[in-house]
């Protein structure tokens, strides 16, 4: 078994020791930056590691990128197979056990801001990787074939995913959480 899914193996097997004992490892979120639209235009942020980077977007693909542009480290469509009139929304979150800065990705559709993409980014073993996306909410529940518009929000320093529906009533929520025995995020449903 490779790498990659022997964490989404131990990563299950944490989510389900996690509903048992009913608390995660004690990540907290100590900071968080506003939202920056990234329509069709590049932003530049600095790592965890003081490197500086840059979030580049032509309204169909998001990609992060070294600040010179010669590296694409990842890169980030609609996950409902609509690629344009995309906007993306980046923040950094800044956390403490583990000291992480972490970028979250939404991506929007429309005057309602329609979901069709969510992301939490970071480094991991000094290399770009996604710990969170769309198909992490799928597998809790999240239901993929329907209108939401998704939000975070910081609760006792914990970062928790929101889902509304079409009417502004909640469909769906999570807590992502760090687990230390396999090095990797994983998500609790509420």
């Amino acid at each position: 078994m490779n790498r990659i899914s022997t964490c989404f193996a131990a990563a299950g097997i944490a989510a389900s020791l996690f509903f048992a004992q009913g608390q995660a490892d004690a990540m907290m979120v100590t900071g968080i930056s506003q939202s920056m639209t990234i329509a069709d235009k590049t932003v530049t942020a600095s790592d965890q590691d003081g490197q500086n980077i840059k979030f580049v977007s032509d309204g169909r693909v998001l990609r992060l990128m070294s600040a010179d542009g010669t590296k694409d480290f990842l890169s980030f469509n609609s996950f409902d197979g609509h690629y344009t009139g995309v906007n993306f929304q980046v923040r950094a979150i800044e956390t403490t056990d583990p000291g992480m800065r972490l970028f979250e990705i939404i991506a929007v559709r429309g005057a309602q801001d329609k979901n069709c993409g969510y992301w939490l980014v970071g480094k991991h073993n000094g290399l770009w990787t996604t710990y969170i996306s769309w198909n992490s909410l799928s597998n809790l529940g999240f239901r993929v074939d329907r209108w939401h518009r998704i939000v975070s929000q910081i609760v006792d320093q914990q970062l928790i995913i929101t889902s509304t529906d079409g009417y502004g009533r909640t469909d769906f929520q999570a807590q992502a959480f760090w687990d230390a025995s396999c090095q990797w995020f994983g998500l609790k449903k509420m």
